[in-house]
């Protein structure tokens, strides 16, 4: 930075896992106040079969979050940023929630803002925004009801997996689609 660089630092939201996300989201956070990058580049973690982690997900030493995990995960994280000018920025198809962007510290709130509206959505509404968003059919959350017709679709597919292999399957099905990115 002091050479006149840009410095973008990569953040993997659930790379702590079920149990140490909290952890993983203040310090984190903190080491980024420390550094105040120019970008801050929000990654999801996927786990595919070819990396050494993917083991322990078999073994059961790893387990990773839902995405309704991960939301409270990066909400925790926003709001531990405190002090910087960072830009964050959120936009990768495996992020669920590409919307969580702005400037520090004034779009803080904004960035908030958007996971909060993703976790009061119902829980059927929170399956039909994941399955939009992992199939690249939405990019916000203000998505969800522009096109009825998409979502009447994604509705009721969701439905029939439902009725033949329970939520397993859609979360198998969502799973397999956000994995394709890799």
């Amino acid at each position: 930075m002091q050479a006149g660089m840009e410095v973008s630092e990569y953040v993997m939201p659930g790379l702590g896992g079920q149990e140490m996300w909290r952890d993983h989201a203040i310090e984190t956070a903190n080491v980024l106040n420390q550094i105040n990058p120019h970008f801050i580049r929000l990654r999801s973690l996927r786990v595919p079969s070819r990396v050494p982690l993917h083991e322990k997900l078999k073994d059961g030493s790893f387990s990773m979050q839902t995405d309704d995990m991960l939301a409270a995960e990066i909400k925790l994280f926003i709001e531990t940023l405190d002090g910087i000018t960072s830009t964050v920025t959120s936009d990768h198809i495996m992020n669920l929630l590409e919307e969580v962007s702005g400037k520090l510290p004034e779009d803080k709130d904004k960035m908030l803002d958007v996971v909060k509206q993703y976790q009061s959505l119902p829980d059927s509404e929170r399956l039909i925004y994941r399955t939009g968003r992992r199939a690249g059919a939405f990019r916000s959350i203000s998505d969800l009801h522009r096109d009825t017709q998409t979502y009447q679709k994604i509705k009721q597919l969701l439905q029939d997996i439902q009725k033949k292999e329970g939520i397993e399957g859609v979360e198998k099905l969502i799973t397999q689609m956000v994995d394709r990115y890799i």
